[in-house]
Order: C-alpha cells, then structure tokens, then sequence
C-alpha cells in the first residue's frame, strides 16, 4: 500500500504536467477553456499532494475536488514564506490568489455554488434564462485574474509550489 508522501509525490509529477500543459498552451490558439482546465488540473493536484504531505489520508482525497478555495490559498502562503516573498507586495498578491483560488475551484463542472454558478470550462451548461452556453465562448474570471498585475507572480507561486513537492 503506498505512503501518504508517495501519493503526494504522485499528485504533486501530475500537477507538474498539468501545469506544464497549461503553460505550453498560453502562446498556442487554444481556447481559453482548455488552457483553464489544465490549471483548474494542476492546482487542485497541488492542493492534493500538500493536504498529503500535512497527513490527510489519499483515500479521502481521490474522488473529491479537494477546496482549492480554500486550501491553495495556504500553500501558496507557504510558498511565499519559503521564498522570504513578504510586504506590501506579498499581501496584494496573496488576496488576489485568494480570488483566483475561488474562481480556479468553480472551473470544475461539479462545483456550482448551489446552482449559482454553473459555467464550467468543460460542459456547456443552461443560464438562469435557459440559454445554452458554451466553454468555448465563455470568457471566464481566471482568465481576466492570471493576467492582472498580480497574475504572473501567482503563477510562480504555484509552479515554486509544485516543484518543492517534486524536489
């Protein structure tokens, strides 16, 4: 049976290749929604291999979407520890990775924010007006939020993240 540091290894090499995907994907004439899905992949991988490491159960992590809301916002916290990131500069790009948090968690089709939310970056999905919408023809917060003056720096936060998990 596999360690909780060997699953957190596992998730942590996925999350990289999820990330690398999304990032390969950013000079490529690719939807917004599919670029969206591999980093709504690679963080909540993230989440999974840090919740691992600090001695959540894999068993309780595998059929779930783990809280990236909540608990990306604390690695990448902890990210920013490790890189003495601090400040000013370092609370601004920690609230906006907060907001981007709450919008990466709402990119997952399971997640709708009891019925509020149901625009996902992978099935289309009804409006409140009854209107079929499409992933491909959605413009998404993250999307917005990864290129605002904090996105790149969250961004990093997330591949520092994910690389200390490998290392």
């Amino acid at each position: 049976m596999a360690t909780t540091d060997e699953w957190s290894l596992a998730y942590a090499r996925q999350a990289s290749a999820d990330f690398n995907t999304f990032d390969l994907m950013q000079n490529l004439d690719v939807p917004d929604c599919h670029k969206l899905q591999f980093l709504q992949m690679a963080c909540e991988k993230l989440v999974k291999a840090h919740r691992c490491v600090t001695g959540t159960p894999a068993e309780d992590l595998q059929s779930s979407h783990v809280g990236v809301a909540v608990h990306l916002p604390r690695v990448l916290r902890q990210q920013a520890v490790f890189l003495n990131f601090g400040g000013m500069r370092a609370r601004e790009v920690l609230a906006r990775a907060k907001a981007l948090a709450r919008e990466i968690e709402l990119l997952a089709p399971s997640v709708r924010r009891g019925g509020q939310r149901p625009d996902n970056c992978e099935y289309p999905w009804e409006d409140s007006e009854g209107c079929l919408r499409s992933p491909l023809r959605w413009t998404f917060a993250p999307s917005q939020l990864i290129i605002a003056p904090s996105g790149p720096t969250i961004l990093k936060l997330i591949r520092g993240a994910i690389n200390r998990l490998i290392e």
